[in-house]
């Protein structure tokens, strides 16, 4: 090589080596002023020592672009400790800051925007939310919490808004939502005997989730108080091959048009089936009482002693009994008679029917949403689960 080129390399290459080992004992310096403590305050938070993390933390709040990051997660702590008011102080501080970045700022916000969700002050919330909504890392987000505040204000025009927002980035995550919003707009038209109101609805739920039970429940409604039994039953008997874990919501429903209709044959049918093709006892007790009132009280026995045997369960049992009773012209009113039902009905009443699939809450009632989780769609039917079934062998005696 040239003389002349060495020359000029080596005080090049002696200057990049200086500044290059400059550089490095910077960031040295700059990350022995925070990891001791930092790590520190990380390991108290992943033992779930809140209360000593957030003293290691508040030792480090001298406010500088390096401990911004810490002010977000002390805030985050606040927040989850039930403190909102300090965690609303320190992001409010950090947002009004000229020196964060985009990323920070709009972190910042988002922390904010939860500070004042979970204090309940929804309106600076929403303001909050409502400027992360085109933000590509908070957006999603940001509807989200949108739509949580909406709902617990009932405002299911904006619901519906932000929730077909939130469709554009997941179709198929939030379209049986989509239709239960609709399903709350009918239900109330439907209370207020605004029938096309509701019809128009119901017609969009349905365009959303095909498989959507209720708005199937309120379509058959709305043909029944119109009067139109045949169309109601039709309607609601899409649910046995749509979503049979929810056959048992039509056959009261199915069951009084039938009888509008004195059909008594047609109904029998429909409840047998039933009855044979999900393992419920309140179903087959629905077919065992309109046995007892047209075939008599011999043909409602022997059909609940073989379902009982099949299926085992304290309901089936219970009915069983006094189907006995009445059958022996034993008096069902009997001192010993009424223990034995007693004891029955004290075993099976504190069970609950419906079960959210997410969170385990129990309900006697059907709720759309789950009162524990918020979630939509989650509860069903909680027979399956097999509460009131038992270890039961039934003789040929009995």
């Amino acid at each position: 090589m040239d003389p002349l080129w060495l020359l000029f390399l080596l005080p090049t290459a002696a200057a990049s080596g200086w500044l290059t080992a400059r550089a490095a004992r910077i960031q040295w310096r700059r990350r022995e002023r925070l990891p001791a403590a930092y790590l520190q305050g990380i390991n108290f938070l992943l033992n779930e020592q809140h209360d000593k993390a957030i003293e290691v933390f508040l030792d480090m709040l001298e406010v500088d672009t390096e401990t911004i990051e810490i002010h977000l997660a002390l805030g985050n702590l606040f927040r989850r400790r039930g403190e909102v008011a300090r965690a609303t102080r320190i992001h409010e501080n950090l947002i009004i800051r000229s020196d964060l970045t985009s990323d920070q700022k709009m972190k910042a916000i988002f922390e904010l925007g939860q500070d004042y969700y979970t204090a309940g002050i929804f309106d600076r919330a929403e303001r909050f939310f409502s400027d992360l909504t085109d933000d590509r890392k908070y957006g999603k987000q940001a509807y989200e919490h949108l739509r949580q505040i909406y709902e617990q204000e009932k405002e299911w025009d904006k619901c519906i808004r932000v929730t077909r927002s939130l469709m554009k980035i997941s179709p198929s995550e939030f379209s049986s939502i989509l239709a239960q919003y609709y399903c709350e707009i009918s239900e109330a038209a439907i209370a207020k005997g605004k029938y096309s109101v509701a019809e128009e609805n119901i017609e969009k739920a349905i365009a959303a989730d095909q498989k959507c039970v209720r708005a199937i429940l309120q379509s058959g409604r709305l043909r029944a108080l119109r009067g139109d039994h045949r169309n109601a039953i039709s309607i609601w008997r899409t649910i046995e091959h749509k979503c049979p874990e929810y056959v048992a919501e039509i056959v009261d429903l199915v069951t009084e048009s039938y009888r509008l209709l004195e059909q008594p044959e047609e109904l029998e049918d429909f409840l047998r089936n039933i009855s044979e093709s999900v393992t419920d006892a309140q179903l087959a007790i629905a077919y065992v009482d309109t046995l007892e009132t047209h075939r008599g009280i011999d043909s409602a026995e022997k059909y609940l002693t073989d379902w009982t045997r099949r299926n085992p369960s304290l309901h089936s049992l219970h009915r069983l009994i006094l189907l006995k009773l009445k059958g022996n012209g034993s008096d069902p009113h009997s001192k010993d008679n009424k223990l034995i039902e007693k004891l029955i009905c004290k075993s099976i009443e504190g069970q609950r029917r419906y079960k959210c699939q997410h969170c385990g809450f129990t309900v006697k009632t059907l709720h759309w949403q789950c009162p524990g989780c918020k979630s939509w769609n989650s509860i069903v039917s909680a027979h399956q689960s097999n509460q009131d079934r038992v270890s039961l062998v039934i003789e040929d005696e009995v």
